[in-house]
């Protein structure tokens, strides 16, 4: 019975791909294969954007860029508790190329805080302390986040992604 469930889901999934490349896909230019990975990249954006948090549920103002990867946010924590994802996605392959530039600037008063980058399956910590810097990155293939998470942390954020 629990493998009957799976195969359904797998083919309702596949029929999902099928249909998303053959609306989101144009016909007269390259393969059957392209498309399908173009309809799979564009789907798996639009639901990647549901991982970030939600703008009214951020502790601060973000103005947004291009993408769901670039903009600016400025916040002021007390005795925050808790993970913002302030910026990214998942693609195969972002449309606006795949190096960001992210400056920061965050101040730790109280508590702990740490700014990191989720890049597939690993994080990588930008800041844990009193700092300010400019890093640069590459998107790979996956989930890429920048991720504020704090315990008890009351100070300030400033970031810029380019």
């Amino acid at each position: 019975m629990k493998s009957a469930k799976v195969i359904i889901s797998l083919i309702l999934i596949l029929c999902l791909t099928f249909c998303v490349a053959g609306c989101g896909s144009n016909h007269d230019k390259g393969s059957l294969k392209d498309n399908l990975i173009d309809g799979w990249d564009s789907w798996m954006q639009s639901f990647s954007k549901h991982a970030l948090t939600k703008e009214k549920d951020l502790q601060g103002e973000k103005d947004k860029g291009d993408d769901a990867y670039t903009g600016t946010y400025t916040a002021t924590y007390d005795e925050f508790n808790g993970k913002e994802f302030i910026f990214g996605g998942t693609a195969l392959e972002r449309g606006n190329g795949n190096q960001l530039t992210v400056t920061y600037t965050i101040t730790i008063d109280e508590g702990t805080a740490e700014l990191y980058w989720i890049a597939g399956g690993d994080e990588y910590t930008i800041a844990n302390d009193n700092s300010e810097d400019t890093k640069e990155y590459t998107i790979s293939s996956g989930d890429n986040y920048i991720v504020l998470k704090g315990e008890d942390f009351s100070g300030t954020l400033t970031l810029t992604v380019e």
